[in-house]
């Protein structure tokens, strides 16, 4: 009986020993778990003390009071103060130029939670300096706040920045409408002075054709020729004349398209009617292949024939005696493509594009063989594009080009607030993409 209870008794004590330990080794786990979070917490407040010891801000921590309780180097430099304990206990007010912001900022922060915004501020020396200023409440575990931190960035020198470039914008809008003032000067003075041009080249050229045709009288063949180097060179001078006008509502913006329905056949028919003078003179045949049952298209007709006169009559230029030059029309898709191909001179590959600029010219030397002042493929470009159309060149030099344009089946709308969208003369972009 006795062996049986002390038995029971020991057993009784290695239970107890058993869970005493585990006790103890909980306990130690926690301990070191505690001790743990302590070191981590007093790193992060080390890591925290030394990130605001080492801002480049200006870092101050004022008490609810209004004491300062905390400065960093920052802000002893950016004051001007030698060390903290000139600071250290005194009335944050003393640092505003502006009293009543002060209490606006204490207040913002230890009521509302921060304050951000720019300021005034007074140095020690009284010297004033703008600043920027964030400000946040600093609270303890209960939520109960502490301090306001407050962290100042001396904006002085931006702001005289700032005010420089103001200062330079508001001088540049000031040139921008000066210029723009002579901008419309010389593009009412190109329009008026082309249309004062155009009165008396009219009366030049209509009365050189009447003697021509001998209207007025017989005319000897010497007579006869000396009139038709007039009659071409007038011819030339109104084109050019022309052009001027033209990129004069181009700069302006007053170009004026007139849409209506348009049977191609039938405009190709006039344009090559017009220019076959010009190819005789060459002996220059114009060849017409145009697609049958071509629709008719909605466009500005006279425009589209200034197009293909302006490409025939490159192509006359640059063709040699004899040769032929082939205009083409055919439907693909969803628009009507043209092609004006020519067996002439050709355009080297490296200026192809060039030649829609604004008075590019290929032949460009001082001593250059044709005329023309390089406007009439930019103008060409312009009109295609106010009508969705694209422009494109294809060429092999000493074997000739072909010069395509496409218009869409489907009429365009606003073609002159388009025209202007244009980017006639290559401003925006020198990468230009022309299809």
């Amino acid at each position: 009986m006795m062996e049986l209870e002390l038995q029971i008794a020991h057993e009784k004590l290695e239970q107890r020993v058993k869970e005493r330990t585990a006790e103890i080794l909980k306990s130690n786990e926690l301990l070191k778990q505690e001790i743990n979070e302590r070191r981590k917490a007093e790193w992060s407040l080390k890591i925290k003390d030394s990130a605001i010891e080492s801002s480049i801000n200006a870092i101050v921590f004022v008490d609810p009071t209004g004491d300062v309780t905390y400065v960093n180097p920052s802000f002893l430099n950016m004051w001007g103060y030698d060390s903290e304990k000139e600071i250290l206990g005194k009335p944050a007010v003393k640092f505003w130029h502006r009293k009543g912001l002060y209490m606006e900022v204490m207040d913002a922060t230890f009521n509302k939670g921060g304050w951000v915004g720019e300021l005034v501020a007074e140095k020690s020396d009284g010297a004033l300096f703008d600043a920027q200023l964030s400000a946040n409440v600093v609270k303890d575990e209960e939520n109960n706040p502490i301090c306001m931190m407050a962290s100042f960035i001396d904006i002085t020198a931006r702001r005289k920045i700032g005010e420089k470039l103001e200062k330079s914008q508001m001088r540049i809008e000031l040139q921008n409408i000066k210029l723009k003032k002579l901008d419309r000067i010389k593009s009412e003075f190109l329009n008026v002075t082309s249309h004062e041009l155009r009165t008396p080249m009219s009366a030049i050229k209509g009365y050189t054709q009447m003697v021509l045709k001998q209207a007025l009288g017989e005319i000897t063949e010497e007579q006869k020729k000396a009139l038709n180097v007039v009659l071409r060179n007038t011819t030339r001078l109104d084109h050019l004349i022309q052009d001027i006008l033209d990129i004069s509502r181009l700069e302006s913006g007053t170009m004026k398209f007139i849409p209506e329905q348009t049977d191609s056949r039938k405009m190709i028919d006039e344009v090559i009617e017009t220019m076959t003078s010009s190819a005789n003179l060459k002996d220059i045949k114009i060849n017409m292949d145009i697609e049958d049952n071509l629709p008719d298209l909605i466009i500005d007709q006279e425009r589209i024939k200034q197009v293909i006169i302006n490409i025939v009559n490159n192509a006359i230029k640059f063709s040699p005696d004899g040769s032929i030059i082939n205009v083409r029309a055919k439907k693909e898709k969803d628009d009507v493509l043209f092609e004006i191909q020519d067996y002439g001179k050709g355009i080297p590959k490296d200026k192809q594009k060039k030649v829609f600029e604004t008075f590019y010219q290929v032949d460009s030397g001082m001593d250059r063989k044709f005329g023309g002042a390089g406007l009439g493929l930019a103008i060409s470009r312009g009109i295609i594009l106010s009508h969705n159309g694209k422009i494109d060149v294809k060429s092999t030099v000493e074997k000739g080009s072909t010069f395509q344009f496409s218009l869409p089946l489907k009429p365009v709308e606003n073609l002159e607030n388009r025209f202007k969208e244009v980017d006639i003369f290559g401003l925006e972009n020198h990468n230009h993409e022309w299809r």
